[in-house]
């Protein structure tokens, strides 16, 4: 019998998995081994088949072996007898081989059940959801911290892979990821996947928004468009890309040929103030909006107050309007727009109405 038959045999049996037939094989073997074969032959030859258990494990063994090794010395030379020496030196034998199967089981039930555990928890994704009105922060396995903007949604592992860190994004996210050379941070989202590797930046990617927004503030992304797979474009620091959401509307289809063709845009933004950049300023829960359609200032203020806005003048969806919504109610932030663009509203519930004046 191998060795590596007699340690698989031995196995079993302290398992209790051994079949009839593979313990009278084992009890074979332990009649015929010689008595006068020393111990650390033995041990040796278990030794060599311990590879796959798990490396602490092993160093936890050879301490072990060693320990007993000095035991059976010290009854050696203790023993007044050849048969007291014989007799421990059969019980020490067997208690060693004992340990190193343990280990051999133990380390193989801790690298299984480990990888296992590994497995399952990249299959188990957790769904963060964040209803209008609200703002959630979060902390990703890899130390990366996301902020998720009202009415967002976050897809996201419980464990990364080994190669890639993936979430995916509907709504607008900030995020600073973790700087990790051999595990790029790749963000999906309806229309593109965003690829880092230690970045600041913010995503804008509302499903009902007409263009989808990508704003880089350090390290560098690149952008790969779904519909275009060829196509990658990476940003530099204080660029902004827009890819269009929408579909084109008939009006949009009849209009201008070589402004139907534009896919995406890449813009430099403006030197500000951090405090200024309105890409960023909701995570200190405010509007900043400059000469923009009211119809998509009002998706921010939905989103913002928990409310939904009902346009009943298709005009006024039209007006370009500016400024800054802070700390203000609802009622004060319609009454600030209205300085410079008038117009009625009234409420009902979570419902606001607004028409022309």
């Amino acid at each position: 019998m191998g060795k590596s038959r007699f340690i698989e045999l031995m196995a079993k049996s302290m398992g209790k998995t051994a079949t009839a037939k593979e313990l009278a094989e084992l009890n074979t073997f332990l009649e015929q081994f010689p008595e006068s074969k020393k111990l650390h032959q033995v041990t040796d030859a278990l030794k060599g088949n311990t590879k796959q258990a798990d490396a602490t494990k092993q160093k936890d063994i050879s301490t072990k072996l060693e320990e007993l090794w000095y035991k059976i010395k010290n009854t050696e030379e203790n023993s007044g007898t050849l048969k007291n020496k014989v007799r421990f030196l059969f019980y020490w034998r067997w208690a060693a081989a004992a340990v190193v199967v343990l280990g051999i089981v133990s380390g193989l039930w801790y690298t299984r059940n480990t990888n296992r555990t590994d497995e399952a928890a990249k299959l188990v994704e957790h769904e963060a959801r964040v209803p209008y009105g609200k703002t959630q922060k979060l902390i990703m396995p890899d130390g990366t911290k996301v902020m998720l903007n009202a009415g967002s949604t976050l897809v996201y592992p419980e464990t990364f892979s080994k190669n890639t860190r993936e979430v995916s994004l509907t709504g607008e996210a900030f995020f600073e990821v973790t700087h990790n050379a051999k595990r790029p941070f790749f963000v999906h989202t309806n229309k593109l996947t965003i690829k880092v590797l230690g970045t600041v930046f913010n995503v804008k990617a509302y499903n009902n928004d007409k263009n989808i927004e990508t704003t880089l503030l350090k390290g560098k992304v690149q952008v790969e468009l779904k519909n275009n797979l060829e196509k990658n474009i990476v940003l530099l620091p204080n660029e902004k890309l827009l890819v269009a959401n929408q579909p084109q509307t008939n009006s949009q289809r009849s209009g201008d040929l070589r402004e139907a063709k534009i896919e995406y845009q890449v813009i430099t933004l403006p030197i500000v103030k951090v405090d200024e950049i309105k890409e960023t300023a909701w995570l200190d829960n405010r509007i900043l909006f400059t000469n923009e359609l009211f119809e998509d200032v009002a998706k921010q203020i939905e989103r913002k107050y928990n409310v939904q806005i009902v346009f009943e003048s298709q005009v006024l969806k039209a007006e370009q309007i500016s400024g800054l919504l802070d700390k203000e109610s609802l009622q004060d932030a319609l009454r600030i727009i209205e300085i410079t663009t008038p117009f009625n509203y009234r409420m009902d519930g979570k419902m606001v109405y607004l028409s022309k004046k």
